[in-house]
């Protein structure tokens, strides 16, 4: 059996390294498709793609199936894009995917009253899509997506509330939305699909994690062996293996790379629970080398959210991010 089992793993290991190589786009899509599993979340391997060439574009009611899908890249010498699917919008069905790509098939959709009549969508689905920015094809920002679609009634059938004003009517009620900015766009993401094409959550909170001494991912890992240092990012993952006695082992993720993280079972205890489950983790430890891999082993774990004077000072809170880890503990 060990041997058998050996030659099986080296060979999926084998096809898995040949297919990410040579056809990245495709070995992503088909993960994407393949979601729950294992470690890794779309973000993780949305990021992996685009840092090997790979683009990546964002889900849309006119051009995504309910599954990623490969754009372009006829030409053997021209990698394909991934477009990604509507299974990348939370709240959304498949059922409700498969009507707007059956509808599809009759021409794009115009309007979020077109989209809600000829796919049968009601209000909430209505509003996933236009939260998730998924309905950027039809010429409007997502806020505006927001307000057309709440005027949509439950029932998909039924009339549009104030569906007799014209488009100078909705045009001027409209015109008092103000646009959101990059970090609302990209925490909206987050929240809604999981993942932002656009930037990092982090990266809107460099200049305050800087001033408290806490440095990127990537010259953290770039510090020689014992040096004391603070990082924080997303939690990616979560895991005390049964043979680790009792030890944690955290991935954090910011808008430079990722950390490995070890906690020991003192550390773990004297952390409170609002840290241990953190969406957002800051981690004071000591670097640790082995070879090429480095790890920092915890001292303190506290959620890297900002202090009461940052928030007055108006440094925006990180705690509308969705919790995103993979906890195996």
């Amino acid at each position: 059996f060990p041997e058998s089992h050996a030659a099986s793993f080296a060979l999926l290991v084998y096809v898995s390294a040949w297919l990410k190589c040579h056809h990245p786009a495709a070995f992503t899509a088909a993960l994407l498709g393949s979601q729950p599993m294992g470690f890794y979340a779309p973000a993780q391997l949305v990021r992996d793609a685009r840092a090997h060439g790979v683009r990546v574009l964002p889900a849309d009611i006119n051009k995504s199936e309910w599954h990623a899908t490969l754009e372009g890249g006829r030409s053997p010498d021209i990698q394909p894009a991934i477009r990604l699917g509507l299974e990348q919008v939370y709240g959304l069905g498949e059922a409700e995917a498969e009507r707007i790509v059956a509808a599809r098939r009759d021409g794009p959709f115009r309007l979020p009253r077109d989209l809600a009549r000829r796919a049968g969508l009601d209000r909430e689905a209505l509003l996933h899509l236009a939260r998730a920015g998924a309905l950027a094809s039809l010429g409007l920002s997502r806020r505006r997506a927001v307000w057309e679609a709440m005027r949509s009634l439950d029932k998909p059938a039924s009339r549009p509330l104030l569906e007799d004003l014209d488009d100078a009517d909705e045009a001027e009620e409209a015109a008092g939305l103000d646009s959101m900015t990059e970090q609302e766009e990209v925490i909206a993401d987050y929240r809604t699909g999981g993942l932002s094409l656009t930037a990092h959550p982090l990266a809107f909170e460099r200049a305050r994690l800087a001033a408290r001494g806490v440095l990127e991912i990537a010259a953290a890992n770039a510090i020689p062996e014992g040096r004391r240092i603070s990082v924080a990012g997303i939690a990616l993952c979560r895991q005390r293996p049964a043979t680790a006695k009792g030890m944690i082992f955290l991935t954090i993720e910011d808008e430079s790379g990722a950390a490995n993280i070890v906690v020991r079972p003192d550390v773990w205890a004297a952390a409170d629970h609002a840290a241990r489950r953190a969406a957002v983790l800051l981690v004071e430890g000591r670097i640790q080398r082995r070879g090429a891999v480095v790890h920092v082993v915890a001292t303190r774990l506290q959620p890297a959210l900002p202090t009461t004077d940052e928030i007055a000072a108006g440094s925006p809170a990180l705690a509308a991010l969705p919790r995103m880890s993979r906890d195996f503990c």
